[in-house]
């Protein structure tokens, strides 16, 4: 389910859903009415929404290891499902900003495409 998807991600899919929405309504502005000076905005959004990405990644890898120093020896099969499934867990950042990059990027390309047609004419 997407709430398990989101909870398993932890605190910092909020930054990159937040960065990545902004990013993706201005992408979205620029396919309707492309203006070359929303680039700037659009390029620093869609930077900003990638570091988010790795922030809330490395941030969701580090409280795995965390958990697993901070155990008891766990058994060894225990241990590599804590493992596993901790670093499973960590991709999910990766993935809703990918989702949404890739969202804005198609929207950029529409709105080249509009802004070259118009300059054609």
């Amino acid at each position: 389910m997407l709430s398990d998807f989101f909870l398993e991600g932890g605190w910092g899919m909020w930054p990159i859903l937040v960065f990545g929405m902004v990013t993706l309504g201005a992408a979205g502005r620029f396919a309707w009415r492309p203006e070359l000076k929303q680039l700037g905005f659009l390029g620093a959004m869609a930077i900003t929404t990638i570091g988010s990405m790795f922030n809330a990644t490395w941030t969701d890898v580090a409280a795995v290891f965390q958990y697993l120093t901070d155990k008891a020896p766990l058994p060894e099969a225990e241990f590599r499902t804590s493992l596993v499934a901790g670093l499973m867990e960590s991709t999910r950042p990766g993935t809703l900003g990918g989702i949404l990059l890739t969202l804005a990027c198609m929207l950029l390309a529409v709105g080249a495409l509009r802004a070259n047609r118009t300059e054609d004419n």
